[in-house]
């Protein structure tokens, strides 16, 4: 009993000596503008002790710890603030928090950017845009096409940017350069993007203004990023009147891979469909691609894989001889990527990526035979660190290599001149971004490179400014240096060139809510050094820097999702002026592929009733400018106006089972892309000439798809 009492006493002894020894800490939590915050976490690091503000912004809470202590004060969209000190000092204290540019409502710093991807605060396209846009094929380079900043060329196919040919716009995967993106075929027929976009999750494409990690590219930038984990495993089947494919997903708990292949011959197509080519083998490819994810701690590793054989044969007329020639083509291309994406820690992520790219082109004419070959490794290591809410460092290194082979001579003669050409091409970059508040940052960023062939050093600032107005707007400005290394045919005749250089200046307004997106872009385009050469004998001779030029401009993009029910649309306009005196021009004119105005109207309507989506296209371009050889003006002729318009129909035959048909130019619009020239002039010195027209006036698609997984509810075209 006594030991029961005693035990007793001394339990409330302790009790009342802990109390009596706890100190009491207190305080008030508020924005700079004085507002109080409510619902403020405040604690002692390490300890359980702490209290939530409450109406007033007032929190008060008793600890027993003692001496030197960190108080935290944290809220969600607000940087969290850490005050150190004795535990007695801290009583009635006044802690103010700023709005955090981590916030979901902060400014975006991303001038004359175009997102897609559903983690993208400023999407303007979702990745199911890519296949489901009227008169893309599911192409993902014709999807990017309808987006202001591009300029249609209809027979060539590839990206022409803001006044820059197709090769000032370098196309990525993972960050990961791709060499040769295109596929190859013949005039007036349109190249493709070589890879399926069912294995990507969403796309990055910058007009302009992008970020100092991307360099060797004058005009554009197009980043597509492979899925990281997919949902389920899944099979994909695709008949198609042009050919078949297959795909498949293995889902694993830490890893999965996906395949897909497909073969295309257009030789049944053009059985029942006119072509003003005359083939002797229709186009045919067969392509393959594989990603493997693997998930590691706090990381990712993903390995992409894809390959294409194909070729065509036609003859083609040769308006100085009046005679056909026999065209053959045959590509052979293979492309590899691996990268590493890790948490170092709390602060660090790291990026390592390389590429290999190895592609072979034959191209024969007659008996006469020349074959290009490109090889291609990039190495990138790239860091990212948050030294704060407010201030965030990228930084890295690159290493780029290129070789050139090329063979070409009388096959009946069997001999054949053979030259290569390699080089290497070192850079470093870093940038910063600062954020002022939460509606004010900037972006500050340098680039570096050397080029071991040409001996050129270059250094690149890049500067970008954005500023939110409201909630759903805002501004930015962006400045930047860019360079190139001129083209490897050109280098073949003198390495004593340098770089083609531009300049950017852009001012970009952008609206956007849950169903509108609204993007006004301005900019002026300075570009110096740009090669010129003259063309004599079937060779480029005297290749220099003397060329010069300019382009302006503005870009009108217009989403609405949704206002009418199931309907989603986007209006797009571009203005461009563009001069530049390059390759073998004489003065400064417009170049053969700029065109000064283009549109484009995309709208997609679900009909619930009929389980089908229409999709309508049009496009409407103006017409572009071509010498016309029996003038004594220089590219002073025009074109006629472009006009296509596109139709798509989706019908959902059951969840899993998808049948889906588009018709390219359905009105038959005669379209044409100005004059073909004979190289020499007939007796009467006028050189012959032929109108350009698409090889097809139109082009009908139908495909027949069918996904097979475990989920039921799980098909191609999920989002409709």
């Amino acid at each position: 009993m006594k030991n029961s009492i005693f035990t007793t006493l001394l339990l409330l002894g302790t009790i009342l000596n802990i109390g009596l020894s706890q100190s009491e800490i207190s305080g008030t939590v508020t924005e700079k503008s004085g507002t109080p915050i409510i619902g403020a976490n405040v604690f002692i690091e390490g300890s359980y002790d702490g209290d939530v503000t409450d109406a007033e912004g007032h929190f008060r809470f008793k600890t027993d710890l003692t001496g030197e202590q960190s108080l935290t004060v944290s809220y969600l969209g607000y940087e969290s603030k850490q005050i150190a000190g004795l535990v007695s000092s801290l009583q009635n204290i006044q802690v103010q928090l700023r709005e955090s540019a981590a916030s979901l409502d902060a400014v975006e710093i991303n001038a004359s950017t175009f997102k897609a991807g559903d983690n993208s605060k400023l999407a303007v396209l979702k990745p199911l845009d890519m296949v489901t846009t009227a008169g893309s094929m599911g192409d993902v380079i014709a999807a990017i096409q309808t987006l202001p900043g591009t300029q249609s060329n209809a027979e060539d196919g590839r990206l022409f940017v803001r006044g820059g040919d197709a090769n000032e716009t370098k196309i990525y995967i993972d960050g990961m350069r791709v060499f040769s993106p295109y596929t190859r075929t013949v005039s007036g027929t349109p190249s493709r993007g070589r890879y399926s976009p069912f294995l990507f999750k969403g796309t990055s494409f910058s007009t302009g203004g992008y970020d100092t990690e991307f360099g060797q590219a004058l005009s554009g930038v197009l980043d597509l990023n492979t899925i990281d984990n997919p949902n389920q495993t899944e099979t994909n089947l695709s008949l198609m009147t042009v050919g078949l494919g297959i795909g498949h997903t293995q889902k694993g708990e830490k890893q999965s891979v996906s395949f897909s292949t497909s073969y295309i011959d257009l030789t049944p197509y053009y059985l029942v469909a006119p072509t003003r080519l005359n083939f002797s083998k229709p186009f045919k490819v067969f392509s393959g691609e594989m990603v493997h994810r693997y998930n590691i701690k706090d990381g990712i590793i993903k390995t992409y894989i894809a390959g294409d054989m194909g070729g065509v044969s036609l003859n083609n007329k040769n308006l100085s001889t009046n005679a056909d020639e026999a065209v053959s083509i045959l590509n052979k291309n293979i492309y590899a990527n691996s990268s590493l994406t890790k948490l170092i820690d709390d602060k660090t992520s790291l990026r390592l990526g390389v590429s290999y790219g190895l592609n072979d082109d034959d191209l024969e004419v007659d008996s006469f035979l020349m074959d290009e070959q490109l090889q291609g490794l990039h190495v990138k290591t790239a860091f990212k660190t948050i030294l704060s809410d407010f201030h965030i460092l990228n930084y890295g290194a690159e290493f780029i290599n290129e070789k050139n082979t090329i063979s070409k001579g009388l096959i009946s003669q069997n001999a054949f001149y053979e030259d290569d050409l390699s080089r290497n091409q070192y850079a470093l970059f870093a940038s910063t971004d600062y954020f002022f508040s939460k509606n004010l940052a900037f972006k500050f960023g340098l680039r570096g490179e050397y080029n071991t062939l040409l001996k050129t050093k270059e250094i690149d600032p890049r500067l970008t400014m954005a500023y939110k107005l409201g909630k759903e707007s805002q501004i930015s400005a962006s400045y930047g240096q860019y360079n190139q290394e001129v083209g490897a045919p050109f280098l073949f005749s003198n390495t004593a060139v340098s770089n083609e250089k531009s300049e950017h200046y852009l001012l970009n307004y952008n609206y956007k809510n849950k169903k509108t997106i609204l993007r006004l872009e301005t900019y002026y385009k300075k570009y110096k050094d740009l090669v010129t050469y003259d063309f004599d004998d079937f060779q480029f001779q005297q290749v220099a820097n003397d060329g010069f030029g300019k382009a302006y401009g503005v870009d009108v993009f217009f989403r609405a999702d949704n206002h009418i029910k199931y309907l989603d649309m986007w209006v797009s306009y571009s203005w461009l002026h563009n001069e530049r005196k390059y390759k073998d021009y004489p003065s400064l004119v417009t170049p053969a592929y700029s065109t000064d105005h283009n549109f484009s109207l995309v709208t997609k309507t679900w009909i619930p009733k009929l389980k089908s989506q229409l999709g309508l296209t049009y496009n409407l371009t103006s017409g572009r400018p071509y010498d016309d050889k029996n003038s004594d003006d220089f590219m002073a002729a025009r074109s006629k106006m472009y006009n296509n318009i596109s139709l798509s129909w989706a019908y959902l035959i059951s969840q899993q089972k998808i049948f889906f048909v588009s018709v390219s130019n359905v009105t038959r619009f005669k379209n044409e892309y100005g004059n073909r020239y004979a190289d020499m002039p007939n007796s009467n010195g006028v050189f012959a000439l032929e109108i350009i027209r698409p090889n097809d006036d139109q082009f009908f698609f139908a495909g027949f798809f069918i996904t097979m997984s475990k989920d039921k509810m799980k098909n191609q075209l999920d989002n409709l």
